[in-house]
């Protein structure tokens, strides 16, 4: 495992692209009085902020992201911070993603204290403070059980993180997964196998693989696919489709290290994660969301004393959402939008990009990030109620994956504990088997 600690440049220095130059976020209290003296970005968001432990609190209908912050922290910060928060988590807007969804913490906090800063601060001056959860096990509950299963010197490691990676990136967990489950005698996996129809036979799923003559049958089915793939399977379950993917791209750049006997010496004109771009900020005509730079985001990646920079520019999300597949850039577009946002944007000199760029790998994405659309809370609840009432999906059918209850791997991790052990609770009770139907949707932990 690779990881990077809390105090390390990638940790502290993260940038906003604004007003036409790179803008360092404050880390810290003393960060943030120094960003108010010299960022009118910083200096402009802070009214909002103060004034908002009395902002009244609203039990109106589900909000946006963008409308949740803008009433409660005022316009400056949800138009520059927060959609630029949207655009690098999700590649989405920050006006169509769910406020209760995409920042629960944040609602749950309202709903609670009537402040979002109140109960913060109830949090930062009570070490014994309980974070508030609607129901079921608390989120301190929840991560003792987590850290109850981990080795204690990765989970040493984890608690001083501020990212975490493996030698060969985040695949790593696939191919380990993969070769764990492959010795097992009761697994098998077939690659290039896609579902193509579910029915049911005598209270069984029949599973239509290619090249298979007779469906496979299966007692119980665990999905982890996309959910707009599971809706052309499972027709009569509701808004599996509703949320669609973000369209974005994703272009890899390697530059050759600096020498110093090269007349053309250079470095990068910031040191640390990287930066994002809000959906306000001028000269973005090339459409970009931010940039990481790989090489100091996670420095200990690569090994030998002369390293490549390595960045990474991620384009599109939310500005191509109203457009078809065939009408995306193409992958030599993308390229050089992402090289004149290294320019531009960076500040990479051109004389540097066009002697010392290695590798320049774009990829056109149609399916990725799924959009939590304003409303997910509600519809998942529906969705999860169907399932339970449903006789031939009750107990039988578990929804995993990145489309429900969080887009990221620790959320994806968690909800899969949480979902395993309530199949394994519902496969050992002797007592109301249809008692525990609700847990093993794999939606209860997020509608609680």
């Amino acid at each position: 495992m690779v990881v990077v600690s809390r105090t390390s440049k990638s940790a502290k220095n993260r940038y906003l692209y604004h007003s036409g130059k790179l803008n360092r976020l404050p880390s810290s209290a003393l960060g943030l009085f120094s960003a108010m003296l010299r960022l009118p970005l910083i200096r402009s968001i802070i009214p909002g902020v103060l004034c908002e432990p009395f902002v009244k609190r609203s039990d109106a209908a589900p909000e946006s992201v963008d409308a949740f912050l803008r009433r409660r922290f005022g316009a400056p910060l949800a138009e520059n911070l927060a959609s630029a928060m949207m655009h690098g988590i999700y590649a989405g807007d920050s006006r169509t993603l769910c406020a209760s969804s995409v920042l629960k913490s944040l609602v749950l906090l309202e709903k609670t204290h009537g402040s979002v800063l109140r109960g913060m601060l109830l949090r930062r001056l009570n070490p014994r403070y309980i974070p508030p959860c609607e129901t079921g096990p608390t989120l301190h509950e929840k991560q003792a059980e987590v850290e109850e299963r981990m080795d204690p010197v990765v989970l040493d490691c984890i608690k001083h993180a501020s990212i975490y990676s493996f030698p060969n990136g985040l695949g790593e967990i696939v191919r380990v997964l993969e070769d764990r489950l492959t010795v097992m005698p009761n697994v098998e996996i077939w690659r290039n196998a896609p579902c193509q129809q579910i029915t049911m036979q005598d209270g069984r799923f029949a599973l239509q693989i290619p090249y298979m003559k007779n469906p496979l049958l299966a007692n119980r089915l665990l999905s982890a696919i996309p959910s707009y793939n599971l809706a052309p399977l499972l027709p009569n379950l509701p808004h599996l489709d509703h949320n669609p993917p973000a369209k974005m791209a994703v272009v890899d750049v390697v530059l050759a290290p600096p020498n110093p006997t090269d007349k053309l010496e250079y470095k990068l004109p910031i040191d640390g994660f990287g930066f994002l771009v809000p959906r306000n900020a001028t000269n973005n005509q090339d459409e970009v969301l931010g940039v990481v730079l790989d090489s100091d985001a996670v420095p200990n990646q690569d090994q030998g004393k002369r390293r490549f920079i390595k960045l990474t520019v991620m384009l599109g999300g939310p500005y191509w959402s109203k457009k078809s597949s065939d009408a995306l850039p193409s992958e030599e577009d993308v390229e050089q939008r992402a090289l004149r946002a290294l320019n531009t944007q960076l500040g990479i000199p051109s004389q540097i990009l066009a002697s010392h760029v290695r590798l320049v790998n774009a990829r056109v994405l149609c399916d990725t990030i799924p959009q939590y659309l304003v409303g997910h809370y509600t519809r998942m609840q529906a969705l999860h109620d169907a399932m339970v009432n449903d006789p031939a999906l009750a107990n039988k059918l578990t929804l995993l994956g990145y489309s429900y209850a969080g887009v990221g791997i620790n959320d994806c991790i968690t909800n899969a504990l949480d979902a395993c052990d309530a199949i394994i609770a519902h496969a050992t009770s002797d007592t109301q088997p249809d008692a525990s139907a609700s847990q093993t949707t794999g939606l209860a932990a997020l509608i609680g």
